[in-house]
């Protein structure tokens, strides 16, 4: 088991890396707002409060998970959580087939609190464009995921 350390003070303990899923349990601290809306492609992801209350918002609905709650987020649906309480919260994660998402934690984690966007980009175009932020037309998104992967510069 490894565990990455997140700018954030979210802690990530990998269980299982690749083939067939990624499963990580992270611990979320009170006040972290989480991911910005995102959807994913080609992985399902699922959820299950281990310890605290974890807010969700997927598909255009917003839930409260408690322990033993869960919740699976098929591909294409727009999703985020954070966690607004005051304690923290312990959620166990499976993305499935494992994708991009470990090595996105990694290069977040190495990058301090700017994230590297042109090594997110490399990352997501060596990925078929797996991720995409809510809000913006993947019309829009994909040309500039691609044209920012394709800059100059550290790897």
């Amino acid at each position: 088991m490894s565990r990455i350390e997140m700018p954030s003070g979210e802690t990530i303990d990998v269980l299982h890396s690749g083939a067939p899923a990624f499963e990580f349990e992270a611990v979320v601290p009170p006040g972290v707002a989480g991911p910005p809306p995102h959807r994913h492609r080609g992985a399902t992801e699922s959820f299950t409060v281990l310890e605290g209350v974890l807010r969700v918002r997927a598909g255009g609905w917003t839930s409260l998970l408690h322990p033993g709650d869960g919740i699976v987020v098929p591909p294409g649906v727009t999703h985020s959580f954070g966690n607004g309480g005051d304690g923290p919260v312990r959620v166990r994660t499976v993305e499935t087939p494992a994708g991009p998402l470990e090595e996105q934690f990694r290069i977040l984690a190495s990058a301090g609190r700017l994230p590297p966007l042109r090594r997110l980009a490399r990352l997501n175009v060596a990925h078929d464009l797996d991720f995409s932020l809510a809000g913006i037309p993947d019309a829009v998104q994909r040309p500039l995921w691609r044209l920012l992967a394709a800059l100059p510069g550290p790897s």
